[in-house]
């Protein structure tokens, strides 16, 4: 059978669920050689058709190659896509962990979540703002005093704003 591989429109985004199949499909690839649609299911937790609808959406993206009944694997452009969402998920887990103090799991859910909602300049200053804190212990020291303080009262302090 011919390979199911044709080109989406450039420039174009794929879906956070398209996102999410790919990430599932990079997984399931770097636990085995090889990957079905059948295990691409079971890792996403859907109904086998939902999973062949997905592969032949990626494969229409030029995300994933696919002959029928045979094994998916990622195209160049797959691999970058989870390589991308990949370092989205460590920069957002590592802000929301280190900069705004939620325990790992719950960083780790959450930036699960925000990856595929958030545009690569938000990533980008976000992890500026995470490194910089980190280089400027003093500053973060006093920034998670403020920041503990709101959460407390439920406001900011207003000293350094406006006046």
């Amino acid at each position: 059978m011919a390979n199911t591989r044709h080109r989406a429109p450039r420039g174009e985004r794929p879906s956070p669920t398209m996102e999410q199949y790919v990430e599932a499909i990079a997984q399931l690839l770097t636990q085995a050689k090889v990957c079905s649609v059948s295990d691409i299911a079971a890792e996403a937790n859907v109904s086998r058709p939902a999973a062949s609808r997905a592969v032949r959406d990626l494969a229409e993206r030029s995300l994933v190659e696919h002959r029928a009944y045979g094994y998916v694997d990622l195209t160049a452009e797959g691999r970058a896509l989870a390589g991308k969402l990949d370092a989205r998920h460590e920069a957002l887990q590592t802000f929301l962990a280190s900069v705004l103090g939620f325990e790992d799991t719950v960083a780790d859910e959450e930036a699960c979540r925000l990856e595929h909602l958030i545009d690569d300049e938000t990533i980008e200053r976000l992890a500026l703002l995470t490194e910089f804190l980190s280089n400027h212990p003093k500053t973060q020291d006093s920034w998670r005093r403020e920041l503990a303080k709101a959460l407390e009262d439920g406001s900011l302090s207003q000293t350094d704003g406006p006046g």
